[in-house]
C-alpha cells in the first residue's frame, strides 16, 4: 500500500485526506442519525401523560430538549401551546429549520469531498503524464517502456479518485434520503402532538 502511496506521486496524500474524512463523516452521521436518538418511540405520550399530570418541571423540559431532535420540537410545542394553530404551527416551523440544520451537518461537506476527489486524481493524471513527456523530450529517442510507466504511474491518482469519489457519493445520497425520513417523521409525530395539547 504503501509502495502504491509513493508511486502515485504528491497528489495520493489529499486523496488520502479525502478518504479519510469520508470515512469519519459517514460515521459520525450514521451514529447521529439513527432513529432512536432522533425521534424516540413513546417520547410523545410521555410528554402528555406529564403535562395532564402537570408534572413537566423546567429541568424536565431541558432535559428532554437536549435528548432528541423531537424532544427539542416537541417542548417548543409546549412553550407556544396557547398560541393560535397558524402561529403556533409558525413558530415549530422555525425551530424545525434548526433541527434539519443539525441533521445535516457535515452533509456538504461529504458532497464537496466526494465531488473533488476524481478531480484532484485527474489533476495528480495530469500533472504526471506532463512529467512522464517531459522526461522524454530530454533523452535521446524515445523509450517506450519509460513511457508506459510514467503514464502507469500518472493514472493512479485519477484510480484513487474515483475509488474515493463513488462512495462517497453514495454515502451522501444515503444519508440525504435518511433526514429526509427523520423530517418526515418529526412533522408527523409533532403535528400528533399539536393535535393532542393544542384543543
Amino acid at each position: 500500500m504503501n509502495e502504491f502511496i509513493v508511486t502515485g506521486g504528491p497528489f495520493m496524500w489529499p486523496l488520502l485526506a479525502c478518504s479519510v474524512l469520508i470515512i469519519a463523516i459517514s460515521i459520525e452521521r450514521s451514529w447521529f442519525l439513527q432513529t432512536r436518538l432522533v425521534t424516540p418511540k413513546g417520547l410523545s405520550q410521555q410528554i402528555v401523560n406529564l403535562v395532564n399530570k402537570d408534572l413537566l418541571t423546567d429541568k424536565q423540559k431541558e432535559e428532554i430538549s437536549n435528548l432528541s431532535s423531537l424532544g427539542f420540537l416537541l417542548i417548543s410545542c409546549i412553550k407556544y401551546k396557547d398560541l393560535q394553530r397558524d402561529n403556533l404551527e409558525s413558530k415549530i416551523e422555525e425551530k424545525a429549520i434548526e433541527v434539519k440544520y443539525v441533521l445535516e451537518r457535515n452533509l456538504n461537506m461529504l458532497g464537496t469531498i466526494a465531488t473533488i476527489s476524481p478531480l484532484l486524481g485527474l489533476l495528480g493524471t495530469v500533472v504526471g503524464m506532463i512529467t512522464a513527456f517531459t522526461g522524454l523530450t530530454e533523452t535521446s529517442g524515445a523509450n517506450p517502456d519509460l513511457l508506459a510507466a510514467g503514464i502507469s504511474q500518472a493514472l493512479i491518482t485519477t484510480a484513487f479518485g474515483l475509488l474515493i469519489a463513488v462512495p462517497g457519493l453514495v454515502l451522501h445520497k444515503f444519508f440525504e434520503q435518511k433526514v429526509t425520513f427523520l423530517l418526515i417523521t418529526l412533522q408527523k409525530k409533532v403535528s400528533n402532538f399539536i393535535d393532542v395539547i393544542n384543543k
